[in-house]
């Protein structure tokens, strides 16, 4: 089964009711746990989640994804980035695309050397780095 990783932006939509992508989040994280699918994330997107949502929804909303995440039954894995994948994110940063992080491309960087292509998100850079971003409509190999 293919592994997907998960970005911020999921989980922020997750979390939020009134996130324009919440009701997207919520059927296809519905689908993830009901297939068991096999979900990566790093240890930066859960840094950047979580202050996000603190600051955006509330502390017991970040507790509560926390709470989620950490559950036994998910198949989550959270990857380390590593100074190399730091260093590989530079590449990335220095395209210069509008209003691109250097947490995405950690994220690319984490993607690229744990050999992933699917990703969990809203943010439309991950498509433009070349990765497929996975949708309610089509979960791959579910």
């Amino acid at each position: 089964m293919t592994r997907v990783f998960i970005d911020s932006s999921f989980f922020k939509a997750f979390v939020d009711p009134k996130d324009d992508f919440h009701t997207r989040a919520k059927g296809l994280w519905k689908k993830f746990v009901f297939h068991g699918q096999s979900l990566v994330t790093s240890n930066y997107i859960l840094d950047e989640t979580y202050t996000l949502i603190r600051c955006k929804l509330h502390l017991q909303k970040a507790l509560q994804l926390r709470g989620i995440l950490s559950h036994d039954a998910l198949n989550l894995d959270v990857i380390r980035v590593t100074v190399d994948d730091d260093a590989c994110a530079w590449g990335w940063f220095e395209k210069n695309w509008s209003k691109l992080s250097f947490t995405d491309c950690v994220s690319f960087a984490v993607m690229k050397r744990i050999g992933l292509t699917d990703v969990a998100t809203f943010d439309t850079h991950f498509k433009r780095a070349g990765f497929t971003i996975v949708n309610t409509t089509r979960l791959r190999a579910v």
